[in-house]
């Protein structure tokens, strides 16, 4: 007899005319759940591209990642070689405990011997159930006197209440 199961399946074309199962897993309640609390809110972070990066190598170039950070968890893209106009195509899926905190995008230009912050964006990420696009402008972290710098962010964010939601 197959075990019961705890999720929501999904279906999904993986090639015209022929559909598999996903099966994406909610977190579970354990008996510590009570105490360090239980995801309240689902969010999933499409990083997209960026736009108008600031050059950093001697070439001319910069070498960009993306990491997406949200309550300690973190998800990296890959390195976009010699590029101001990366493609990133990187999903982020973060279930929240804290729905008040932020989730922060950064984009970092990889040298061999230390990596360059390029600048980042801070995302509230309140549940609307909607897929919603932004292009925002890059802010560096923390300095208050010049908090733009050069670059613009595209991405997709999307938030539920339902945790196998999305």
């Amino acid at each position: 007899m197959p075990a019961p199961m705890r999720h929501n399946p999904i279906t999904c074309a993986t090639i015209p005319g022929q559909f598999s199962e996903l099966a994406l897993d909610e977190p579970r309640k354990t008996c510590w759940s009570g105490m360090c609390g239980f995801p309240q809110v689902v969010s999933q972070v499409h990083v997209v591209s960026a736009a108008g990066l600031k050059k950093q190598d001697s070439e001319g170039g910069a070498d960009p990642y993306v990491i997406i950070s949200c309550e300690g968890s973190k998800v990296q893209s890959p390195v976009v070689k010699d590029s101001v106009t990366p493609q990133f195509d990187v999903k982020g899926l973060f279930y929240r405990k804290k729905p008040g905190q932020p989730i922060i995008v950064q984009v970092w230009n990889h040298n061999v011997i230390k990596d360059e912050f390029m600048g980042q964006v801070v995302l509230t990420a309140e549940a609307n159930n909607q897929q919603t696009p932004h292009s925002l402008p890059l802010q560096d972290k923390g300095n208050k006197s010049n908090p733009q710098v050069s670059g613009s962010i595209q991405l997709v964010l999307f938030t539920s209440n339902s945790l196998t939601g999305i």
